[in-house]
């Protein structure tokens, strides 16, 4: 059972005196790695050194190096230059404990973390020698003894040589592709993983068999079916939020999820800047007239041209509105998380602590954030009422950002020039809301992402980049967009 207090980490240079006490502790002389050979060790792959700490103090670890060797030899252990990054095979020097902590898990702990970064680094498995009373224990992680080695007698022991060898990944893709994108799918993943394609004619034993079996899923199972996921390594999902699974409770916890943020960008800006200009030309209201025949000229619009602009949230869709309304408004102002250098098309980027300041001037808001603790009811009543009565404010990003409630009384006051509500809090939007029949306001129920059609830009979009993910990810690189599930959003 794993312990909240044993951290898993890999080794830095700073580790070598305590690396150095472990060994000399568990090891008899003739056997134990010097200071010297852990220093080359750690100089040359410290990355496949992986260290137990138990409050600080460390206890456990594995370490050995990568090869296209298939046998672990002597000489491997005195050579720490013979590491190969590429190679096929992990192998493990040593797998100790200290002996006041051994029997507890934690050595455990270490060799399965060992085998899962081998797995996600796409090597066809690992290898290491021990002795014959050791030989169940690696046994029961599918370790399989090959017998007493002629390639290594350090120490003057008889060792024999264990392997562990990956079955090839099973992959599951949850939605429609057509054949060409299937060929690049595999191209891309260069035969690390085997996909199988769900269809409407499978069973639900089906579904289930593949799920159990899967490593790396396409697409969006249902949060009560990942339980289901026992040796899932990485999710890919073709959506740009997925608070859906972060919420859920139910992801493993040792699976990476992947979101698609990046991908929507010009077609969520293409909606908004829609509902933008829509309500600064009135046509919803023309639009009305139409139906009842009515040719009536509305008096006075609102014009872009000198207005101020904020976008919150200067990720790939404002900063995709920001580039369109560049030569068409006065100033635009971005909001972003963090403090960084600004991009051309914004006069200003501001972080949340000077949003209070920005509120009132601001002519337009349009809103493109996730999902956050911290974005959650940050457009509360109070800083809704702090901005402009005639202001123009667009919601493209999560429903939870605004107060629906103080929006509606601020709307009934007859605050706002208009509101473009793409999401709500709650989704469905219920039929008795009073939103839906507020004046000055037009709502679509989450649609700017529903060009995701055959054949569409969008879908050759999302396929481009989950498909370059997926492959970056066998291939043993870091996928983007990892979510952090303490943040609620991807990784910086």
């Amino acid at each position: 059972m794993e312990q909240s207090n044993f951290v898993i980490r890999t080794a830095v240079m700073e580790d070598l005196e305590a690396i150095t006490r472990l060994e000399a502790v568990c090891f008899p002389p003739a056997e134990a790695a010097s200071r010297e050979t852990f220093r080359q060790r750690l100089t040359h792959y410290a990355d496949h050194f992986w260290l137990g700490f138990l409050d600080g103090v460390l206890v456990s670890m594995v370490d050995g190096f990568v090869t296209d060797q298939k046998d672990l030899t002597d000489e491997m252990f005195a050579d720490a230059t013979l590491h190969d990054p590429s190679g096929d095979w992990q192998m493990l020097f040593g797998v100790i404990t200290h002996p006041d902590f051994r029997c507890q898990g934690y050595a455990g702990q270490l060799i399965r973390h060992a085998i899962r970064d081998a797995r996600r680094q796409g090597r066809r498995g690992l290898v290491l020698t021990c002795k014959a009373h050791r030989i169940c224990w690696y046994a029961s992680f599918g370790f399989e003894d090959e017998g007493v080695t002629e390639q290594s007698t350090h120490g003057g022991a008889v060792w024999h040589q264990m392997r562990l060898t990956f079955e090839n990944r099973k992959g599951l893709v949850l939605f429609d592709c057509d054949q060409q994108t299937r060929r690049r799918l595999e191209e891309a993943t260069r035969g690390k993983c085997v996909f199988r394609y769900r269809t409407p004619e499978w069973t639900r034993e089906e579904y289930e068999n593949a799920l159990e079996n899967t490593a790396v899923i396409i697409g969006e199972p249902k949060n009560e079916d990942l339980a289901l996921c026992q040796r899932l390594e990485l999710m890919q999902s073709p959506s740009s939020g997925v608070n859906y699974y972060v919420q859920g409770g139910t992801f493993p916890h040792s699976a990476v999820l992947c979101s698609s943020t990046g991908c929507y960008g010009h077609v969520l800006a293409e909606h908004m800047l829609g509902m933008l200009l829509s309500m600064c030309r009135r046509l919803p209201e023309y639009y009305d007239q139409q139906k009842s025949h009515q040719w009536e000229l509305r008096r006075f619009d609102k014009q872009l041209q000198d207005t101020t602009v904020l976008i919150l949230g200067a990720g790939d869709i404002g900063t995709t509105l920001a580039r369109w309304l560049r030569p068409m408004v006065g100033t635009i102002v971005g909001l972003w998380r963090v403090r960084r250098e600004k991009p051309d098309c914004f006069d200003e980027m501001i972080t949340l602590e000077e949003l209070d300041g920005w509120l009132p001037k601001a002519d337009i808001v349009l809103c493109a954030l996730p999902h956050t603790p911290e974005t959650a009811g940050l457009l509360n009543e109070r800083r809704l009422a702090s901005m402009k009565a005639d202001a123009v404010l667009v919601n493209g990003g999560r429903g939870s950002l605004i107060d629906q409630d103080a929006l509606c009384r601020l709307l009934q006051r007859g605050h706002f020039w208009g509101v473009g509500l793409e999401v709500t809090s709650p989704e469905p939007l219920p039929a008795a809301h009073p939103l839906w029949d507020q004046p000055r306001v037009i709502i679509t129920p989450h649609a700017a992402g529903n060009s995701f059609a055959p054949g569409s830009a969008l879908e050759r979009r999302i396929w481009d980049f989950m498909i370059e993910n997926v492959g970056a990810y066998l291939r043993g690189e870091t996928p983007r967009n990892q979510i952090d599930f303490h943040r609620g959003y991807r990784r910086l």
